[in-house]
């Protein structure tokens, strides 16, 4: 090596032990103070740890808000609508619209299914679960989760009444024919103590769960019942028909103007009939809406009271529908509470769904929707966690907001809702009855 080089060796040597003993010192003070790093890791994960425990501890001693009657319904588990078979089964359904009746290839319907011995008298006609058939044991594994772990013999709960809950037996899976689709199901038994209970009943439609409900505490029993002799005096018959009325006209300002407004949107004018020819319709309904503004429509509706709520007071549950020249214009169901201590005060209009109006309006319901009164009914009421909110049973007509077409037919559905003073809570995706002849489905 040159002398003229050893300088600057020299300079290197001493740079690179300098970096070093930095390094060193740097890796020295990165030590945590409480020991090696993968044992300050290892703590760190238990602190956090417990501190989560102690979180979630903290988070379980804090004061729980009081059940709810929805909640307690909720926690029950999924409720089914059962219908009277005979004078010892109940049928209930599980899973509608499960493929096409008439299709070519089927799971469901290539199962071997054997027809089930029609009952001496049908029952529970708005449900139209009078044929029914058993399938072909060997296709079970084509069915739905729920209906292949449901098995013979498995105990159901029945809600008969707001006081009656009795058991039934599972006796074997339906497959029930509803319009051009087909639905599964059970076949309940009603055991033989409970027959004359069952049998008891004027109903013809019930609710069935897997257990039973949780019991508000304290329970209140006997809140929930229909006021079978309860009668509107003259007076309460004109204070109830003004106020449907009124609302009735408000309810049409409100259509009339979604109206006005689809007619005008760009899509209306672009589809097939009646929606693209919407302007003609629409003059006839704006006409005969302001007939209606007018007092020129015929009022009829009736009236049924309940006893659905913990302060006792009757909740009236009313339908109502307007005709021009015999044909139904305008449909509406209201509620109103009536003071028990003062009679001749004006029941108070609570709320009201005029839904079924606005559907004929726009093409979407059977030209027969409204002809009688029957566009909604209460077929039952329940009170499974004796709260004294009644939950309702309801029959209604539906109308097809999915379709262009004006339907030459009639859907309906059956739900069970928690009834409140604001409206009706649904509990549970209804039944759905689809009321075309199985000859219209081969037609299509």
């Amino acid at each position: 090596m040159r002398r003229k080089n050893r300088k600057w060796v020299a300079l290197a040597g001493a740079l690179y032990v300098f970096v070093m003993w930095s390094a060193w010192r740097w890796s020295i003070n990165q030590r945590p103070a409480d020991g090696p790093i993968l044992e300050h890791i290892q703590r760190e994960e238990v602190r956090k740890s417990r501190e989560r425990e102690a979180r979630e501890a903290a988070a379980h001693a804090e004061p729980q808000p009081p059940p709810t009657s929805q909640s307690r319904l909720t926690a029950a588990g999924p409720a089914y609508v059962a219908a009277k078979y005979d004078d010892t089964h109940v049928v209930f359904i599980v899973a509608d619209d499960t493929e096409s009746r008439f299709a070519n290839s089927s799971a469901i319907s290539s199962a071997k299914p054997r027809r089930v011995s029609a009952p001496t008298h049908p029952a529970a006609p708005l449900a139209g679960l009078q044929e029914l058939w058993e399938p072909d044991t060997a296709a079970l594994h084509f069915f739905p989760e729920i209906v292949q772990q449901t098995k013979p013999g498995d105990q159901w709960t029945l809600s008969v009444s707001p006081g009656w809950t009795i058991p039934v037996m599972i006796e074997r899976v339906v497959i029930a024919p509803t319009g051009c689709s087909l639905a599964l199901g059970f076949l309940a038994k009603v055991p033989s103590g409970y027959e004359g209970i069952f049998n008891a009943s004027t109903k013809e439609y019930f609710v069935v769960r897997r257990g039973g409900v949780e019991l508000a505490q304290p329970p209140l029993s006997g809140r929930v019942y229909e006021i079978r002799d309860w009668k509107p005096s003259a007076t309460t018959k004109d204070q109830i028909e003004a106020q449907l009325n009124a609302r009735m006209k408000d309810e049409v300002v409100r259509i009339d103007h979604r109206l006005l407004t689809n007619a005008a949107s760009p899509g209306a004018t672009s589809l097939p009939l009646p929606i693209g020819d919407a302007r003609p319709r629409l003059k006839e309904w704006l006409l005969a809406d302001r007939a209606l503004a007018a007092d020129k429509g015929l009022i009829e509706y009736d009236v049924r009271a309940f006893s659905l709520t913990p302060d006792g007071a009757p909740r009236l549950f009313v339908r109502a529908r307007w005709s021009l020249d015999a044909a139904t214009v305008f449909m509406m169901t209201a509620w109103f509470q009536q003071d028990p201590a003062h009679p001749v005060a004006a029941p108070t209009l609570l709320w009201t769904d005029s839904s079924w109006s606005e559907a004929i309006r726009n093409g979407e319901a059977s030209v027969s929707l409204g002809d009688q009164l029957d566009f909604q009914s209460i077929v039952n009421e329940f009170d499974a966690d004796y709260d004294a909110w009644g939950e309702l049973l309801i029959h209604s007509y539906d109308a097809h907001p999915q379709s262009a077409q004006p339907q030459s037919y009639n859907s309906t559905s059956i739900g069970l809702f928690l009834y409140t003073d604001q409206g009706l809570v649904p509990l549970k995706t209804p039944f759905h009855r689809d009321q075309r002849s199985p000859e219209s489905c081969l037609a299509q």
